[in-house]
C-alpha cells in the first residue's frame, strides 16, 4: 500500500494533518470494528485501516525526525503481518482506542410462564452507539456569532415586495445565535457506528409487569443493560399483586355431575384436577405466580363453570329419566322434608 492509496483507505486528502489522521482512523474503527460489524468484509477492512494508519504515521514520525535541510525520507513499507515477533523488529498494530461504554435500554416482553420461570436469556438487536464528545446532537457550539442570522437567530421573513414581513427561526443555529461546528469524532452523524448486539442475561424467577432491570452487560468496557418489563396478556391465567393466580374455564357438566378428572393449564404445564359437583372454586396451593423475586409461590385459584347441552338427545332423556327414577331420598336431606311438606300442603287443600 502506498502513501496516496493510504490516505485515500482513511477519506483523507493528501497532507492530512496529524490529528486529522487520528479522527479518521477512530471513526473508521468504530464503524469496522469485527466485534461491532457483523459483515464478511469487516476484519479484511480493519487491516487495511490499520496498515495506512501505520503508513502515514510512521511518515509523519520520520519527517519530523528529520534534519531541516535534510530531505524527506520515504515511509517504509510496513510488514504484512500485525503482530511484533518475539524476537524483535518488524511492524505491531496501532492501538485501538476505547469505545464508549455501551448504554442499551429496551423492552422486555414476557410471557406469564417466562416471567414466572426466570433462567437464562439470549437478547439480540441493534445498537446505536451515541457520540460522547457532541453527546449525540453532532456539532459542538463556535463561540463565534452564527452568520446567517449574525448570532439574533431570527431571521427576517420578506414578501413580494422586500420588505420585512415577519420574522422565523434561523435554520443553521436552530434560534440559538452561534455557529454549529461538525463534530470531528463523528464526523457530525452524532454516532460512531452501529452493530449488532447478542447478550446473555439472567432473569430472576417472578418478574412484574413494569419492574425495570438494570443489568450489566457482561464485558469490561463498562456495558450496562437496562430491561423494562413488559409481561403479555395471557389466554388464560390474570395475575394479582400478591402473586395468586385466576383461571376461569368451562367444563363437561356431566363430568362436574359425575366427579370425575379433567386437565387445567397451569404455568408449569397441564395438571389433573379432580371435579366436586359440590364445588365451582378449587385451590391449588403452590400452583401461582412467585410472591417475589426466586421466592414461594402463591395459590392458583380455578373457577369452573358446568356446561350442559341446551337440548338432550333421545338417548339422553332416557338416561335422565333412568337417573331421575332412581334417585330415593332418605329421610332428613333437604329433599325428602321438601317432598313431606309438599305432601302434607296437598292433603290439606284436598280435604
Amino acid at each position: 500500500m502506498g502513501t496516496d492509496d493510504a490516505y485515500a483507505e482513511l477519506g483523507l486528502a493528501a497532507g492530512a494533518s496529524d490529528h486529522e489522521i487520528k479522527a479518521a482512523w477512530r471513526r473508521l474503527v468504530s464503524q469496522w470494528h469485527p466485534d461491532r460489524n457483523a459483515s464478511p468484509q469487516a476484519l479484511v477492512r480493519m487491516q487495511r485501516i490499520n496498515t495506512a494508519f501505520e503508513l502515514l504515521r510512521q511518515g509523519l514520525e520520520a519527517d519530523d525526525a528529520a534534519p531541516p535541510a535534510a530531505p524527506a525520507q520515504p515511509a517504509p513499507q510496513p510488514a504484512a503481518r500485525s503482530a511484533k515477533p518475539a524476537s524483535g523488529g518488524g511492524w505491531t498494530q496501532p492501538p485501538q482506542p476505547p469505545r464508549p461504554p455501551w448504554h442499551i435500554e429496551r423492552k422486555l416482553k414476557l410471557t406469564l410462564e417466562q416471567a414466572a420461570a426466570g433462567g437464562r436469556m439470549v437478547l439480540r438487536g441493534r445498537h446505536v452507539e451515541r457520540c460522547v464528545a457532541c453527546e449525540g446532537v453532532g456539532f459542538r457550539h463556535s463561540p463565534r456569532p452564527c452568520e446567517p442570522c449574525h448570532g439574533v437567530g431570527r431571521i427576517g421573513r420578506r414578501n413580494f415586495f422586500g420588505w420585512v414581513a415577519g420574522f422565523e427561526t434561523c435554520g443553521e443555529c436552530q434560534g440559538d445565535g452561534l455557529a454549529r461546528l461538525a463534530c470531528e469524532a463523528c464526523d457530525g452523524q452524532g454516532e460512531l457506528g452501529r452493530c449488532r448486539y447478542e447478550i446473555a442475561v439472567d432473569l430472576p424467577a417472578g418478574l412484574r409487569d413494569g419492574e425495570t432491570l438494570d443489568l450489566s452487560a457482561g464485558g469490561t468496557q463498562g456495558d450496562r443493560l437496562k430491561l423494562h418489563v413488559v409481561l403479555r396478556e395471557h389466554p388464560f391465567f390474570r395475575l394479582e399483586a400478591d402473586g395468586t393466580l385466576h383461571c376461569e374455564m368451562p367444563v363437561d357438566g356431566f363430568l362436574w355431575m359425575a366427579n370425575r378428572w379433567t386437565d387445567v393449564p397451569t404455568l408449569y404445564g397441564p395438571q389433573q384436577l379432580r371435579l366436586d359437583r359440590r364445588h365451582l372454586r378449587y385451590r391449588l396451593r403452590g400452583q401461582g405466580f412467585p410472591k417475589e423475586h426466586g421466592g414461594a409461590r402463591g395459590h392458583y385459584i380455578v373457577d369452573v363453570k358446568p356446561l350442559f347441552p341446551a337440548q338432550f338427545t333421545r338417548e339422553q332423556e332416557q338416561l335422565i329419566e333412568r337417573l331421575a327414577a332412581s334417585q330415593r331420598h332418605a329421610p332428613g336431606t333437604p329433599l325428602h322434608e321438601w317432598q313431606g311438606k309438599v305432601a302434607r300442603w296437598k292433603a290439606k287443600v284436598a280435604g
